[in-house]
């Protein structure tokens, strides 16, 4: 009587593929779940810049003053009427931050919804490269900045 089973050999073989596939699948997801929070705080800031255009169409300016704040401010101007709730973190668990052009001003319209990305720390900004691509880890360190209804700095969507 025989017993059958697998040989040494054919268990290393085995492993090796496991670990060949692992290794191209896990930075596979491992960028899949960054972009997937980069997208989320991306469509959390659109929601906010159209609860704040909604203010802005009833009392003819942005929500809060000047300074530079946490968004988390801005929840007495929208909740509940413009805004169910306003989501206060980027898909990373950092603070969004608020500025707007203040009530004493020509600004007065003006607002920015800025992320400092994945890293949480703001990344010089550079005009001409408005629209940055993503294509290593180190690029979802870079900020996102929603601007008057419009993405001003952002990566780039493929």
């Amino acid at each position: 009587m025989s017993k059958k089973g697998f040989t040494l050999v054919e268990l290393l073989i085995v492993i090796a593929i496991i670990g060949i596939v692992a290794a191209i699948a896990v930075p596979n997801l491992l960028t899949a779940l960054q972009k997937g929070k980069q997208k989320a705080t991306m469509g959390d800031m659109k929601t906010i810049g159209g609860a704040i255009e909604d203010y802005m169409t009833d009392n003819y300016m942005a929500p809060g003053d000047a300074a530079v704040a946490l968004i988390t401010g801005l929840e007495n101007y929208l909740e509940p009427f413009y805004i169910k709730m306003c989501p206060t973190k980027d898909g990373w668990g950092s603070d969004l931050n608020y500025e707007s052009g203040g009530h004493d001003t020509i600004e007065q319209d003006q607002y920015s919804i800025t992320s400092y990305g994945r890293g949480g720390v703001t990344t010089p900004f550079d005009p001409a490269n408005s629209n940055y691509i993503v294509n290593t880890m180190v690029g979802f360190e870079n900020d996102i900045c929603f601007s008057n209804g419009q993405f001003t700095y952002v990566a780039k969507v493929k």
